[in-house]
């Protein structure tokens, strides 16, 4: 299992819960508007992986639950296994995962490996290789990720990331009207699905991009309201 970084301590990362996030290196994508591109291609720092269940052994009673982000954490071909570890230290366990590897995601929730999943949905399908930085889009794996996450009993909420140069108020119709007979077939609703307003930073590999203003962020919010018993925004003001 590959860490190569971590934040000890976490208030936001996992909702309502003081966690620990580990941030395992590498990702199949390459969204041009990424805030972990130094975690993306080697060299790659290690972090000691008995250092890290030491960590959590000593702040048990205080941390609530660990997340797993990247990067991609379902690259890592022990991930299933060191999620076992997890669990096995009586910790929440969350999951942060682009969805392009739906067969992995099915073999952790049915083996009850995490207790919370936040899947990213990018874009439009017509805009999902571009905002993904990829010739081919992983739109169908992804959704396939979504099915299995509707298929199960695990919390799960979808996310995107709002970048102005990258998403309109079309973006989030085409979104809206891909979803719905999909979810109509499996007559259920998205548990929650947040709108980020992105934020520049230095790791971010290309140059130009800026968020949506607040009032067009809660417009695209409300044309995702069919989709998901929860829609809200975070990175601005208030949740809608």
């Amino acid at each position: 299992m590959h860490i190569a970084g971590w934040q000890k301590v976490s208030l936001v990362d996992y909702p309502g819960k003081v966690a620990c996030t580990l941030f395992t290196g590498g990702c199949n994508l390459r969204c041009p508007y990424c805030h972990n591109s130094e975690l993306l291609e080697g060299p790659l720092p290690a972090q000691d992986i008995q250092e890290v269940l030491a960590y959590l052994d000593a702040r048990k009673g205080i941390l609530d639950g660990v997340v797993v982000s990247g990067g991609e954490p379902c690259l890592q071909p022990d991930l299933a296994a060191f999620l076992a570890r997890l669990k096995e230290k009586d910790l929440l366990v969350k999951l942060d995962t682009n969805g392009c590897y739906p067969d992995l995601l099915g073999e952790i929730l049915n083996r009850h490996l995490v207790d919370y999943v936040a899947m990213d949905w990018k874009n439009a399908p017509e805009d999902y290789a571009l905002t993904v930085g990829r010739e081919a889009s992983p739109l169908e794996q992804v959704t396939g990720s979504l099915d299995k996450l509707l298929s199960g009993s695990v919390p799960f909420e979808l996310r995107t990331t709002v970048v102005e140069q990258l998403h309109t108020e079309r973006s989030f119709e085409k979104i809206r009207d891909y979803l719905e007979p999909l979810l109509a077939k499996k007559g259920k609703k998205i548990p929650a699905f947040y709108l980020q307003a992105f934020k520049d930073r230095d790791t971010v590999p290309f140059a130009g991009f800026t968020a949506p203003d607040k009032k067009s962020l809660e417009r695209y919010a409300a044309l995702l309201e069919p989709l998901a018993d929860k829609v809200g925004l975070r990175g601005v003001q208030h949740n809608i």
